[in-house]
């Protein structure tokens, strides 16, 4: 048996330096995904907002309709080379961006579970659209030395503006699914590290987690 097991363990050994144990699978860039997109200053669903995937070419853009709601195709590209064992099904990302007249550009995450073939969004996407020129959060001067970038501090909107709704009686675009939606795509987008940069890094991961009860509270609810 001993002799056995170390057979085995050889054979693998030469298996993953031998190009007859690789294979190919398909990289799932981004799933099949749908949601809405939200005018954060009246709380109403955007029609005519251009919706796509950002970070690589991915099949166009859609326009939202009068419900402001958007459905977008997935991608799958090419065929990339794995070796055994190395792989598997794992929980991936992606961003998704919304743009419309007269508003600043605006993120969310879009999550699902990467297995090497086409796949759906976990999470029905909210994205919260600011006007062009909305005036400057509690954020803003807490984290100008750390946090820039347009998806940053469109996150610092997102999370100012959550702050100021009451999860006794949320806006009805917020179920318990789109606030986890838009607190993972938070704390994806501003992770711990990224206020321990700043100079007023204790305030403001204070303000930042006093923001995010609201999704949270919303969340504990859900059956």
């Amino acid at each position: 048996m001993r002799n056995l097991m170390a057979r085995l363990t050889t054979a693998v050994l030469l298996c993953l330096g031998l190009a007859a144990c690789i294979t190919h699978r398909d990289q799932v860039l981004a799933p099949d995904a749908g949601g809405v997109v939200i005018d954060a200053r009246t709380g109403r669903p955007v029609e005519g907002a251009q919706v796509r995937y950002p970070r690589f070419d991915a099949p166009a853009s859609v326009i939202t309709g009068a419900d402001g709601r958007f459905a977008l195709e997935g991608s799958t590209q090419g065929r990339i080379i794995l070796a055994y064992p190395i792989g598997g099904v794992f929980r991936d990302t992606t961003s998704v961006m919304a743009s419309a007249p007269g508003l600043g550009d605006a993120y969310a995450s879009v999550d699902f579970i990467n297995a090497g073939r086409p796949a759906s969004a976990i999470h029905d996407i909210p994205i919260l659209m600011f006007g062009a020129d909305a005036p400057e959060t509690p954020f803003d001067a807490l984290t100008a030395d750390c946090i820039g970038g347009t998806e940053e501090r469109h996150a610092l909107r997102v999370a100012t503006h959550v702050s100021t709704l009451d999860s006794s009686t949320p806006p009805d675009w917020l179920t318990a699914d789109r606030a986890r939606a838009v607190l993972d795509h938070l704390n994806r987008t501003l992770p711990f590290s990224r206020f321990q940069t700043c100079r007023e890094a204790s305030d403001a991961y204070a303000l930042y987690r006093s923001a995010t009860t609201v999704l949270e509270t919303l969340i504990s609810r859900a059956p």
